[in-house]
Parts: C-alpha cells; structure tokens; sequence
C-alpha cells in the first residue's frame, strides 16, 4: 500500500466527493502533512480529480506503507506504518514513528513518545489517547462530543473533559435545528447573523443573532441578540 504525501493546500483543494461512490478524505499526518492512497489515481469514479492529484505526485513524496516491524526490528522516525495486530479501543490503522528506535514490546498507543496515530477523520470516531488532532476535529468521550479548538498530540491525562476550553470545547445537545448558546474561544467559533441559539439552557429561549462575528450570550451584549420566535 503506497500513498502520495502532499501538504494542506493540495489536501484542502482535493478533499470531498467527486464521483457517485468515492471521496477523497486526506489523512493528517504529524508533522502537518498529509496522506492520500495513491489508489485514488486508478479509481475511475475519482477521473475528475485525477489530473490534479497527478500533479502532486513528485519522484520522492510517494511512500510505501508497510506493517510496523517486529519486535527488535528497526522502526524509521518519520515514516509512516500500518498497524494491523488488531483493534484495540479504536487504534487500528497507520501510526508514525516519532523517533528512531528498535521497536520495543510495548504497543504505540502505551509509547507516545515513540508513535503518534491518525485517522481518517470522521465524526464518529471515540476520543483515543495519542492521536494527532486538528482544529475542529469532533471526538466522542463517556458520552459526550467535544471539538478540537487547538491543534494537538491527545493524551491519556489531557482528556476532553480535563482540558476543556483549552484543547477541547463541548459540542452542544442539539434540539431540532438549533443547539444551546456555547461561548465562543475564538474566531473560529463566533455566530454569525441568523444565528439561532438557545439560551441560557436547552429549550428556554431563543435568540437570533443580528450581527456578524458575535462573540457575546444575550446578556453580555443585548443589542446583538433578538428573541425569535419560530
């Protein structure tokens, strides 16, 4: 199995649907590249994007993907493996080498400082420790979805729940359409006019934003806000 490594731009012009059955969904890798099957170039349901994806392709950004080495076995920092000895607690799929080492006997998902995961993100995927996550990204945890509102390697003691409104921020429970007033971290997350929130809690009032870039609830800034009644 062999992939095209390429960098966000070309990951970002490529991503999404572009036959009736295939979409391509490049994999984030840790260094901020990013990863794509070079089998993406004889699927016929991807021919639209086919000519721009074979313009990425240079003599040294294809790499074969192999099965992580054996115990002992020399495992190359930077390059990317298959994990294949089985799904444990979601871990199944590619980790990369983080530093040179003889692989030891303990599994990348209890070696962090060894190997890093990634996944073809979804979101449905369960939060997991030692996952390389970017903005936005959603995770389920005991229950809960949560977002991504800063880029970062996940680990056992920084979960969703421990770091919130620092590396994560609570996706709200939606009713309907509309979901309960979170307080925005940044300009990534501010509501934009239209907006429709409830707020203070689920199924108390709604409110419509009247402004672009509204980064105050209802009571911090009346004047943004509007009751609405649907």
């Amino acid at each position: 199995m062999s992939h095209i490594i390429i960098d966000k731009t070309q990951a970002d012009a490529i991503r999404g649907r572009h036959g009736i059955y295939s979409a391509i969904e490049p994999v984030a890798t840790p260094d901020g590249k990013f990863i794509v099957p070079e089998a993406c170039l004889s699927d016929n349901d991807l021919a639209e994007i086919k000519t721009t994806l074979e313009s990425y392709v240079t003599p040294t950004n294809v790499q074969e993907i192999t099965d992580l080495p054996n115990v002992g076995e020399e495992v190359v920092k930077d390059k990317i493996y298959k994990y294949s000895e089985g799904d444990i607690d979601g871990y199944n799929g590619l980790v990369v080498c983080m530093q040179p080492h003889n692989r030891t006997i303990y599994p990348p998902m209890e070696t962090p400082a060894l190997f890093s995961f990634f996944r073809e993100n979804t979101d449905d995927l369960e939060w997991i420790p030692n996952e390389m996550v970017e903005l936005g990204w959603k995770r389920w945890h005991e229950g809960k979805q949560y977002e991504v509102i800063q880029p970062h390697q996940t680990q056992s003691d920084y979960t969703p729940t421990a770091t919130l409104g620092v590396l994560w921020k609570e996706v709200p429970q939606q009713s309907d359409e509309y979901a309960v007033f979170i307080h925005p971290t940044g300009a990534h997350d501010v509501y934009m006019k239209g907006d429709i929130v409830w707020y203070p809690t689920l199924n108390s009032t709604l409110y419509r934003s009247k402004i672009d870039n509204n980064s105050w609830s209802p009571d911090e800034y009346a004047n943004g806000w509007e009751i609405y009644v649907p």
